[in-house]
């Protein structure tokens, strides 16, 4: 037995006095997961980065591409920045269960660690944007199982360079800084979807994917400067590149400077008169009055206080001033209300009386309301909320035929929105309205994942619903058909097959006069530093030729909201006939 376990303790000593000891660019190669994977090695780098359970290495020498390296310690790690270490560990491949999407990232875990030396040099970061690297325009291979090639594609293009220090000198913000403290950059001031507010918007088939993700270091929260709207830009950036959550990032190694841009107020050029009819859609983001009772909601986020913090006054500012008092205004995401407490309330009575009298004061007209409260927790949004579409007019500009006002529901829009028609006449024409929330894109893939193209939540709801709309716009005479109008927060592009459903229909015909903007101002929304039209007012093709429209940025440009989405207004020629 004694021979049998002193065979066994060198045998076990002596593998593990066999690891093989490897560069970290040895241990990446060229293909996109380590020829060593389960494997034990041992190598060495720069500490350059410390995080709450592990932390990033760097080969000393950064002339070659893939020269970081995870390590995993589960643990707050006991090293410091600038420690040159020698690590013995098993190299794996990980991505987080609960994000079968993502990308794998390759990491050394269960390391034993040796300091060698301290205070030492890190290593010169790479220079990205003019005068250095570029990230290219095309967003991920064409085949996962090729080796990286890195100048043909974004996603090639950070891999290679994770883990390693790099540096922007030129950068625009593109996506405000969100309360993650996440701020989105381009490094290039000429990127081809730069629109005049500095925003980078969609188009088909380009998401731009040289979009950049900053964040601060958890350790430099305390030091980030005024949260940046788009068009400003940070002195210099230099930090370590990092993979989490779907995404890209550089983590900013030092507090991070910055550099104000000179942006206009907005202010919207459309009025209604005698011969012009103003209508107006808006998200207004779970809107409710009340500061709610935090033994009443399912989480301490959902308790919120819209009138305290100015949310309503500035929303009401937006529609009085803004948006030129439209006559008819669709809204969404209106709450109950209580707000997020999960009661017997439904009515939004009270919501939408506090917005109207912000109106008034904010030198608006006296609106009234058409509220039909959904059933209690039926239609999705935050638990508690009932969210609905709802709507204000003036009724010394439009009167509203109530008999006419209903709830399309059916299958498409289970546990969701249902979308509200109402009809109005102006001059004498009438006017049919349909305020629609579609199904939202939450728990879609990453564009920075491993399937391409990404598979976007709940589009196949979206469409359905468009085709709900089109069956019941089918039904109306050719009298009230000509007057239609689809509008809403539809969660989708203008190039989207939803969108393509409903204005490609020829029994109804419909006009998206989102597509009458220059592509690259078309946005109501700014999600990681995309800028997208996801908001639209379509109108029948009988009143395309009368109809003007202007989006009014009055929120996707700054981190200080009132809502996170922006207003449409189209003004519609209707004269007294």
């Amino acid at each position: 037995m004694r021979a049998i376990f002193f065979f066994l303790v060198g045998f076990l000593l002596t593998a593990s006095l066999a690891a093989e000891t490897l560069t970290i660019q040895n241990i990446h190669g060229s293909d996109r997961q380590a020829s060593v994977l389960n494997q034990e090695i041992v190598t060495e780098g720069i500490v350059t980065l410390v995080l709450a359970n592990g932390f990033w290495i760097q080969a000393t020498s950064s002339a070659e591409d893939r020269a970081g390296l995870a390590v995993f310690t589960d643990t707050v790690p006991t090293v410091a920045r600038g420690e040159r270490i020698r690590a013995r560990g098993r190299i794996e491949s990980r991505r987080p269960e609960n994000r079968p999407a993502d990308l794998a990232t390759t990491l050394l875990v269960e390391p034993d660690i040796e300091i060698l030396a301290s205070g030492q040099s890190l290593p010169e970061p790479v220079l990205i944007g003019p005068g250095g690297l570029r990230v290219p325009a095309r967003l991920a291979p064409e085949d996962f199982e090729e080796p990286l090639r890195p100048e043909h594609n974004a996603i090639d293009f950070w891999a290679r360079l994770l883990g390693m220090r790099v540096r922007l000198t030129t950068n625009r913000v593109v996506g405000p800084t969100s309360r993650f403290l996440d701020t989105w950059v381009i490094a290039d001031e000429s990127h081809r979807n730069l629109g005049r507010h500095g925003t980078v918007a969609v188009q088909p088939d380009d998401f731009n994917a040289a979009r950049i993700l900053i964040q601060t270091n958890p350790l430099l929260v305390p030091t980030f400067p005024e949260p940046a709207s788009v068009g400003d830009h940070f002195a210099a950036v230099t930090g370590i590149v990092d993979y989490r959550f779907g995404n890209f990032r550089i983590i900013a190694e030092h507090a991070l400077q910055l550099v104000p841009g000179e942006r206009e107020p907005v202010q919207g050029r459309l009025h209604g008169d005698a011969d012009h009819l103003l209508i107006a859609s808006y998200n207004v983001e779970n809107l409710n009055p009340v500061i709610e009772d935090i033994s009443r909601v399912r989480s301490p986020r959902d308790v919120d206080d819209a009138i305290g913090s100015g949310r309503v006054a500035e929303l009401a500012r937006h529609i009085a001033v803004v948006m030129n008092a439209p006559d008819i205004i669709a809204l969404q995401e209106v709450q109950d209300g209580d707000g997020a407490e999960d009661s017997e309330l439904v009515s939004a009575g009270r919501t939408l009386t506090a917005l109207v009298g912000a109106i008034v004061e904010a030198g608006g007209p006296a609106y009234e309301w058409i509220d039909l409260p959904p059933e209690r927790n039926a239609d999705g949004g935050q638990p508690g909320g009932n969210i609905r579409n709802a709507y204000l007019y003036n009724p010394e500009r439009v009167q509203l035929r109530a008999e006419r006002t209903e709830r399309i529901s059916g299958r498409a829009f289970s546990n969701s929105r249902k979308p509200v028609v109402a009809e109005f006449t102006f001059n004498s024409r009438p006017l049919v309205l349909i305020n629609n929330h579609f199904a939202a894109k939450g728990g879609s893939e990453p564009l920075f994942g491993q399937n391409q193209p990404p598979e976007e939540s709940r589009a196949d709801q979206r469409k359905a619903q468009a085709r709900a709309i089109l069956r019941y716009a089918s039904g109306l005479d050719k009298t009230r058909r000509d007057g239609l109008v689809v509008l809403g927060d539809l969660n989708d592009h203008w190039f989207s097959q939803p969108l393509n459903l409903l204005t490609r229909n020829e029994a109804v015909p419909l006009h998206n006069p989102v597509t009458d903007l220059p592509p690259e101002e078309r946005f109501t929304y700014i999600f990681q530093g995309n800028a997208q039209a996801i908001d639209h007012i379509l109108v029948s093709r009988a009143l395309q030729s009368a109809a003007e429209l202007e989006i009014l940025p009055v929120n996707s440009l700054d981190p200080r909201q009132a809502s996170d989405h922006d207003p449409l207004v189209i003004r519609l020629f209707l004269p007294e006939t």
